[in-house]
């Protein structure tokens, strides 16, 4: 840009100083010469081819014709001199407009590579501070953000926090941009504040505050230009925190594999592990009843029989608990539904699955916590309900994904559940919920089965739309 200007520049200065300007300077002496040349003309004129016109007439005629002469040059230098003169400064103020878009463009680059260039949340922040100012001379600059619980003062810079929420409480700019999409000049008690709205094109994510000396007039280019840089700092922030869900959704998900890892390990070591092992220490008696004592060795063959039927079931679930849910490729909804109905063949329960209500966009951290009551619900149906029949409903309930596991199994009294050691799964399942401000709720009695009930409350976007079919 610089280079662009230094070569234009001056040929904007040069024109007007090498030719036109010296010519306004010179109108009157030309105007004077044309005009005695003219008086000079008609005076040779009346001498040699009108010697009888009286002296008088002849001097009124050069007096007219220099006159004229003289005065129609100088109009004439004079008009077009004007006229180049409106021309350069037309074109000096389109060079200056030129240049202020260059600057403008330049500003907006390298607003661009500063996003970009932004690691965190903080960075996008300091940035939201850095380059408006350098646009609007700022006395004061805040950055506010929306939380579920109000607004809360992330960035503040030129005066004490105090002082910016009492300017701020006077000028209602809260209550003002709630609903604006522009910019806006808010003025009020003397006090002036340039408020640019931070919205990611679906909801207000919070604001920019320029408190200013003065409220001066900002050129409506300027006003582009800021609501582009607000537009910009919206996107950013909110993917920073998309980020941000992901990387914890993903944090969450490797702690739940791990859990489930040590699950399966305890389970194994205390199931499949000790029930070998005491098969193994009767050996040596089998050994010996082979020979004395028949009959009870072939009762404890048989009761063999079915103590590794009973294994081989647990071995099963532990392999399938440890298969990959193919969310990837089948989506959330059809990898769910795969994992229900494979989970319901290896217990021959017979599986009814409903999820033709679950929103089309769940954040990951949600499609997260619902696998695992799902998948907690299920191991639990299979450990210690003797079900034959289930049913997994989710659906949207209440502005939130309500997920439902009905058995028909033998129940139980869920007010002993706090003091029963074997439910430590329905206690991280409880934690999962409550990390996401969700409920747990579970119905049963025994002899009558049991229903599990989990809420999970949903962002706004994740409302719009539900899987069909």
């Amino acid at each position: 840009m610089d280079v662009i200007d230094s070569e234009l520049t001056p040929r904007a200065d040069e024109a007007p100083k090498m030719y036109w300007q010296v010519l306004l300077r010179l109108r009157w002496l030309l105007g004077g010469a044309i005009g005695l040349a003219f008086a000079i003309g008609r005076m040779l004129e009346a001498l040699w081819f009108e010697p009888d016109t009286p002296i008088t007439r002849v001097l009124g005629d050069v007096a007219a014709w220099g006159l004229l002469g003289g005065l129609a040059v100088w109009l004439t230098l004079t008009w077009v001199s004007r006229q180049e003169q409106r021309y350069q400064t037309g074109l000096e103020q389109a060079l200056r407009d030129q240049q202020r878009a260059y600057s403008q463009l330049a500003l907006l680059s390298e607003v661009n590579r500063r996003i970009v260039d932004s690691a965190t949340l903080d960075d996008i922040l300091d940035a939201a501070m850095t380059f408006p100012r350098r646009l609007v001379p700022a006395r004061a600059t805040a950055v506010v953000l929306l939380n579920p619980n109000g607004f809360v003062e992330a960035r503040a810079q030129g005066m004490p926090g105090e002082e910016l929420s009492r300017l701020r409480r006077a000028l209602g700019i809260a209550d003002s941009v709630a609903t604006a999409r522009q910019p806006q000049m808010i003025e009020r008690s003397g006090c002036a504040c340039l408020v640019l709205p931070l919205h990611d094109g679906m909801a207000l994510l919070g604001w920019i505050e320029l408190h200013l000396e003065d409220s001066l007039p900002v050129a409506s280019d300027e006003l582009a230009l800021l609501e582009t840089i607000a537009n910009e700092v919206a996107e950013a922030i909110a993917s920073a925190r998309r980020r941000s869900r992901e990387e914890r959704a993903i944090y969450q998900l490797e702690r739940a594999i791990a859990e489930e890892r040590a699950r399966i390990a305890r389970d194994i070591h205390d199931g499949i592990a000790q029930s070998l092992a005491f098969m193994r220490m009767r050996v040596d008696l089998w050994l010996d009843w082979i020979e004395h004592d028949p009959q009870r060795l072939r009762a404890e063959l048989l009761e063999l029989k079915t103590t590794l039927r009973e294994q081989i079931r647990e071995l099963r679930r532990a392999i399938f608990a440890l298969r990959p849910v193919q969310f990837d490729e089948l989506g959330f909804v059809g990898g769910l539904r795969r994992y229900i109905v494979e989970f319901a063949g290896q217990h021959n329960w017979d599986i009814d699955v409903d999820l033709t209500g679950t929103p089309s966009t769940i954040p990951p951290e949600i499609e997260a916590v619902a696998f695992r009551v799902v998948q907690e619900a299920l191991t639990n149906v299979a450990k210690h309900a003797a079900a034959t029949r289930v049913e997994v409903m989710i659906g949207r309930v209440d502005e939130g994904l309500q997920i439902v596991v009905r058995d028909d199994g033998r129940g139980f009294d869920p007010g002993a559940l706090p003091d029963a050691p074997g439910h430590v799964g329905l206690r991280q399942m409880r934690e999962r919920l409550a990390a996401l401000r969700g409920q747990l709720t579970i119905l049963s009695r025994p002899g009558a089965g049991t229903e599990l009930r989990a809420w999970i409350p949903l962002p706004m976007g994740a409302r719009e739309k539900a899987v069909q079919g």
